[in-house]
């Protein structure tokens, strides 16, 4: 079979993509305890197999696969009440009962009442499928159906999504309004909410508009909404982590936590009391560079600007974003520059700038110019001369 890769296969082709890696994600992350998004990247399958039935149908292409003739609207009755069941479960934290095997009575009837077109050979389906191909609105006749008038299951489809679609509605909005802006689930609320309002462009313009239209126009429009669907809520859930990866939300309260107790420190340090550590410790270090002391500490640092040791330690932690060590270090290794450069002192190799600037041995000098010039002392010394 060959494709041509116009826009529109290319559109077709993408969303199927995205359908179904999403889908996938979904489920894989459900291993890691969130068992709900197996749930989900089980419907976005259903969903994304419905717009590859739809994809057939529009390009023609169906004639390669007959053995799926009618079950594109099989699993797109059973993706309706499942979407349904699946925001209940994860708004109400209720769980599945005896009874919600009444929301497949739907598909249940569909399946019964085709079940002898479906389990035709596939020679016989492709009779009828090329008896429809040319006119993709026939497909959503369903004349072959035993119970119903053949005008009966695609207005049905777009009444049933219409009363799921509500009561979805309903319950997302009664229970979100209890959601604060830093809860675990908003995002999930945010995302739902999305997720519904593509949703309705599946059945509202068909409800609207199913007398004033063309069929044919009727069908496009109709199927063309369930492709957009498909795409836009699975780009968009790329955007919430939280609920494509199954984050949990004990790893969501430490981090809330850790993030509360930060600025809990930083509240410490008014403006006024932060500028009054910058200026000191500028003096202290740039001016009197008093990190030129051998076994320089955080007490001497304390003694020498007259600022408690734990207010220092919160400034260079929160403030520079730097440990006590690193920030001497750093004004060390800078000076060790300043006098390398100078060429005021031939006469010492590179171990002795470190001791005139407070390394206490050759090792933690190496190491500390290393870090942060990149380098080794020798060969910064070595490329100056």
């Amino acid at each position: 079979m060959e494709i041509y890769l116009d826009w529109k296969n290319i559109f077709y082709l993408f969303s199927q993509f995205v359908g179904y890696l999403v889908g996938l994600l979904l489920i894989v992350s459900s291993f890691k305890g969130k068992r709900n998004n197996a749930f989900l990247g089980f419907n976005f399958l259903l969903l994304t197999y419905s717009t590859f039935i739809i994809w057939l149908i529009t390009t023609g292409y169906f004639v390669h696969f007959p053995h799926l003739y009618r079950t594109g609207n099989f699993t797109g009755m059973l993706f309706i009440p499942m979407m349904y069941l699946y925001i209940r479960s994860e708004v109400k934290k209720k769980p599945f009962s005896a009874w919600d095997l009444l929301h497949f009575l739907p598909p249940l009837v569909f399946l019964i009442d085709f079940w002898p077109i479906l389990t035709l050979d596939v020679d016989q389906k492709l009779i009828l499928l090329k008896s429809e191909i040319s006119d993709p609105s026939l497909f959503t006749k369903f004349s072959q159906s035993s119970f119903f008038h053949e005008d009966f299951y695609t207005p049905f489809r777009s009444i049933l999504v219409a009363i799921y679609w509500s009561l979805s509605v309903y319950l997302v909005f009664s229970h979100a309004k209890h959601q604060s802006s830093q809860s675990f689930g908003r995002q999930w609320f945010v995302w739902i909410k999305i997720f519904l309002a593509f949703e309705s462009m599946v059945f509202l313009p068909a409800l609207l508009l199913n007398w004033a239209i063309e069929p044919i126009t009727a069908y496009y429009l109709a199927h063309i909404s369930n492709v957009v669907l498909n795409l836009g809520t699975g780009l968009s859930l790329l955007f919430f982590p939280k609920i494509l990866y199954g984050l949990d939300q004990r790893m969501f309260e430490e981090h809330r936590a850790k993030r509360k107790s930060k600025l809990d420190i930083l509240d410490q340090l008014s403006e006024k009391k932060i500028d009054e550590i910058k200026k000191k410790l500028e003096t202290a270090l740039r001016i009197e560079k008093r990190y030129l002391k051998h076994g320089y500490t955080i007490g001497d640092l304390s003694v020498d600007t007259g600022i408690p040791s734990y207010l220092l330690t919160l400034y260079i932690n929160n403030v520079l974003l730097t440990t006590f060590p690193d920030l001497i270090n750093k004004e060390r290794v800078e000076e060790c520059c300043k006098m390398m450069v100078s060429g005021k002192y031939p006469h010492l190799a590179t171990e002795g700038f470190g001791d005139l600037c407070g390394f206490n041995n050759r090792n933690s000098f190496s190491l500390a110019f290393k870090k942060h010039k990149g380098v080794s002392p020798s060969a910064y010394y070595k490329g100056l001369q």
